[in-house]
């Protein structure tokens, strides 16, 4: 198979197709040959206007309206071959764990874990039938804790737990879910919350000593999505240039 058109005849659907990463992701798959299917709570008229494809502006939080996005999408294509959660939301102005509020840790877990859980659930039925693939996005956060932001770092640990059970749970029936734990990424949205003093220090922790780019992580979620990764299931791949696996000192 060609890397270059792999995902020919694909039908693919990315959440958070707007964003940095999501829209990247949305031109790769694009590129890879796969009919893309962006959602995003914004609209992506414009994306899909460069892409092709299909567009839908959906409040992920609104079950009802996940429930009727998949009917739709399968109607309107006839069939779902992999299902890319990149959706997500920073609560930036969260600190410790004492200080969090309701309002904070509500935003963060209904978009980050239930929003992804309820799309993935209700798109199963559909990806079993083409021994279809998800892949979900958790973060560095869910694997080592920060001075603040618990709510966004404990959902996205949800995520990859979330990723493990459909894994196991569907793997006899040919489904494969894998997950993406993306590092610090340049993107627009992630730098305005890196003040220069942040960011350096980010670097200096970081073995490759930069930050990753959005067209770094697309690949990481083509290829979990793709048949080059057709024998990986319930894993997480840290996209995050060695920052977690050396000690700081």
């Amino acid at each position: 198979m060609s890397e270059t058109r792999e995902m020919q005849d694909k039908v693919v659907v990315v959440t958070g197709a707007t964003g940095g990463i999501g829209s990247a992701t949305a031109r790769r798959f694009a590129d890879a040959g796969a009919t893309t299917v962006l959602v995003d709570r914004d609209d992506p008229a414009e994306l899909v206007a460069e892409l092709g494809g299909t567009g839908h502006r959906v409040d992920l939080r609104d079950e009802d309206a996940i429930d009727a996005l998949v009917e739709r999408i399968v109607a309107e294509h006839g069939r779902l071959d992999s299902l890319v959660n990149i959706a997500g939301v920073f609560v930036g102005s969260e600190g410790p764990v004492a200080e969090s509020d309701r309002k904070g840790w509500d935003l963060s877990l209904d978009v980050n874990l239930r929003a992804t859980t309820h799309l993935t659930a209700r798109a199963l039925p559909h990806l079993v039938a083409t021994n279809g693939t998800v892949v979900t996005t958790s973060s560095t956060q869910a694997r080592a804790a920060d001075a603040g932001w618990a709510s966004y770092g404990i959902a996205k640990a949800g995520v990859e737990a979330l990723t493990r059970y459909v894994a196991t749970q569907y793997g006899p029936q040919g489904v494969r879910c894998n997950c993406v734990a993306p590092g610090v990424t340049a993107t627009p949205n992630a730098l305005a919350r890196f003040p220069e003093d942040r960011a350096t220090a980010v670097r200096a922790n970081t073995p490759l000593r930069r930050f990753g780019r959005p067209e770094e992580l697309a690949e990481a979620y083509l290829f979990l999505a793709s048949e080059r990764s057709s024998f990986i299931t319930g894993q997480v791949l840290p996209v995050d240039g060695g920052m977690l696996v050396h000690l700081p000192v």
